[in-house]
């Protein structure tokens, strides 16, 4: 099957087009609203955030908890930013939703405060009170609830279920709990009445409230636990997805313990402002294609940021110092300073580029970026995950947006990691000359030297790969012809030892019974049995040696059937009728007659006539066992370009519901094993026929 280009135009049609564009604007009116509806709400978050600081900066012990909150004024505008690339993404609009309601609750915190001070009035409790419980439905999903659900918005495994309903549990039960409390004036610090209060609480909500911290950092921390779990269990592109994310809610988290409890202005402040790192993390891990595309921004902003300001400060000093030496030569001071600013910046680039690169864990040298390719790939388990490690190590070093190789073979192999694009850069891999696959790079233009080291690595690791695709596709092909081998020494066993030693049964039987009554016919019968055990002797030496039965080249396949229809049992005849042409004419002699008819049987093909033998033969066999019938009828017509073979018995006949035995299936399979075909029915005046037509030439 081909694959379908993805951004392959699909086929209109004509009759249809209008229907197709209005289906068109309509998607792009939805989404066009659905951005509306995404990005207003994230701007207005980002308001909410600058007027509840506003607020608080005019009320006195605000200031301690509130202000330029990072999660009302990254959560929503890092989710938006998300949802209008990935809107199918579930987790960015749990982010989103997380960021929204907590602008909401500072806004309504800041704003009781203020009204408490500035503005009390008739509607001071019920502005108040969604700020005594708004709070709940964001802390705990991005402490508890987001860490379960990165990056794709399920649970890592059912286990987990418990965890979710513990913090959806803390949420809603204490949420509910604070909002119905008769005395918020714990949670918003300011005396406030509850207009939905319920006495009968009393200091119940108070003291939950006191206590409510060990409960939410424990689900926090199993919410870690459970992306140590997915982690383990990811593909090395989610890992470093989850790498990025886990590091920012850890260091949030321990900060979070340590600070636990404190009032201090600058602690809570730092704790707030450690919460940042989340959303830049999300940011960072949930656009997969563009994981290394925000490193590599993040690195040239780093070096070349750093080295304009820092060239613009020497500028700035040395025109001031050439201005206070030279005086009135301002034009050729400038002049100076520039020159001087120029010869200083590649050296200090590089050694900026350096640092920075170490930071990121670039590795610009390619003899120590292959080193690196080495150590990685010898922890790998098999040549597949090796070259996986090795690819996503190649990334890092060309900081590329998308690595990839091809492996060609039965089946084509392709690892990739990142995203290729439509018009990646491609280099042959080659193994002692040999090519063994392609190397694909897209958002890098690595020099010749570092490519031709990774090349080198990267070919090695697709042969071995080839070699361990062929080794096991070998295994398979050894396991699947021995189980045909078996199924066939089985079937051999069948059709050609089981039905002579019930003749040779039969005839003991025969014997037993004459010996009182006719003694001088059981010489003849013992001879017949001879005869068969021999004839049983040659089988089995031909079925371990692989041969089709001898009676055929003794014989014929006529003579053969013969010889096996002269059993104890119904009388067995054989016809073949003349060839197709009909061009030989009575002799008047029947045995010059029927040799010259079944010398249309001559020059039949060895497959051919075993497969005829065989179904014949089976098909006597279960005529004498099952049938209960006094003659069977076996026909050999040679046909232009096929043999039909017929056998017919005046027996019992089938069954209503015939079993499909091991005979009737052998039938069956040996007449397709050749191409052909083998059908059994009811006889047309009582009894059972099979026929199996055997086509002449390979199918």
């Amino acid at each position: 099957m081909t694959p379908t280009p993805e951004n392959a135009p699909t086929p209109t049609n004509p009759g249809t087009g209008s229907g197709a564009d209005g289906h068109g604007r309509a998607r792009g009116w939805r989404r066009r609203a659905v951005m509306a509806a995404v990005w207003v709400p994230a701007g207005a978050s980002v308001t909410a955030v600058l007027v509840a600081a506003v607020l608080s900066a005019q009320v006195e012990g605000l200031t301690a908890t509130q202000g330029l909150d990072p999660i009302g004024l990254m959560f929503p505008l890092a989710g938006a930013f998300l949802i209008s690339r990935r809107p199918r993404l579930p987790f960015p609009w749990l982010m989103w939703a997380t960021g929204v309601v907590w602008s909401a609750y500072s806004l309504l915190f800041a704003l009781t405060g203020w009204m408490y001070v500035h503005a009390p009035g008739p509607l001071l409790p019920y502005v108040a009170w969604p700020a005594i419980w708004l709070w709940l439905l964001a802390v705990p999903t991005f402490t508890g609830i987001m860490p379960l659900l990165f990056p794709d918005g399920r649970l890592p495994s059912r286990r987990w279920r418990p965890v979710l309903y513990g913090n959806v549990t803390l949420m809603v039960g204490h949420s509910l709990l604070l909002g119905l409390s008769p005395d918020p004036s714990f949670e918003l610090g300011v005396p406030v009445g509850n207009p939905f209060g319920v006495a009968a609480l009393g200091k119940v909500p108070e003291v939950v409230e006191s206590w409510i911290g060990p409960p939410m950092i424990l689900l926090c921390l199993l919410g870690l636990v459970s992306l140590g779990f997915r982690y383990r269990a990811a593909t090395p592109e989610v890992r470093r997805q989850i790498t990025w994310y886990f590091y920012a809610m850890a260091i949030f988290v321990v900060y979070w313990i340590v600070s636990a409890g404190t009032q201090d202005t600058f602690i809570i402040t730092v704790r707030v402002f450690v919460a940042a790192g989340i959303p830049i993390s999300i940011i960072a891990a949930v656009l997969r294609h563009q994981l290394y595309g925000i490193r590599l921004i993040l690195n040239r902003t780093l070096v070349y940021g750093t080295l304009a300001v820092g060239a613009g400060l020497t500028y700035s000093v040395l025109i001031w110092a050439s201005n206070s030496v030279a005086g009135d030569y301002g034009a050729a001071a400038g002049l100076a300073s520039a020159m001087v600013t120029g010869a200083a910046f590649h050296p200090v680039r590089l050694r900026l580029q350096r640092s920075v690169d170490r930071l990121f864990d670039v590795e610009r040298d390619p003899y120590r970026a292959a080193d690196l390719l080495s150590r990685t790939v010898q922890r790998a388990g098999d040549p597949a995950g090796a070259l996986a490690e090795a690819i996503s190590v190649v990334r890092t070093s060309l900081v590329a947006r998308g690595v990839g190789v091809e492996v060609p073979g039965e089946p084509a192999l392709s690892f990739v990691d990142g995203e290729l694009g439509a018009r990646p850069r491609s280099v042959e891999l080659t193994w002692h000359g040999e090519p063994v696959g392609r190397l694909r790079i897209a958002g890098a233009r690595p020099g010749r030297e570092p490519l031709d080291v990774m090349a080198k690595h990267l070919a090695e690791l697709a042969h071995a790969v080839r070699l361990s695709t062929d080794l096991r596709d070998s295994h398979e092909r050894i396991s699947a012809t021995r189980d045909e081998e078996r199924r066939r020494l089985g079937r051999e066993l069948h059709d050609g030892l089981g039905p002579t030693l019930t003749s040779v049964t039969m005839t003991l039987d025969e014997a037993r019974r004459r010996l009182e009554r006719d003694p001088g016919a059981v010489e003849e019968l013992l001879v017949r049995v001879r005869e068969e055990m021999t004839s049983t002797l040659m089988s089995v030496r031909e079925l371990v040696d692989g041969l089709r039965p001898p009676v055929l080249d003794e014989l014929g396949l006529a003579g053969a059937l013969r010889a096996f229809g002269r059993t104890p049992g119904p009388h067995v005849e054989v016809t073949v009728p003349p060839a197709p042409d009909g061009s030989e004419s009575a002799s008047g002699d029947p045995e010059e007659d029927r040799g010259r008819s079944e010398g249309v049987l001559d020059g039949l093909p060895a497959a051919v006539e075993t497969a005829a033998y065989r179904i014949v033969q089976e098909a006597l066999t279960n005529a004498r066992r099952h049938a209960q019938a006094t003659s069977v009828l076996v026909t050999l017509r040679r046909e232009a370009a096929a043999l039909r073979v017929s056998v017919a018995d005046d027996g019992t006949g089938l069954p209503d519901e015939p079993s499909p035995g091991v005979g009737l299936t052998s039938m069956r399979e040996r007449a397709a094993e050749i191409g052909g075909s083998c059908a059994i029915g009811p006889r047309t005046g009582g009894g059972t026929e099979v026929t199996a037509v055997l086509p002449l030439t390979p199918a």
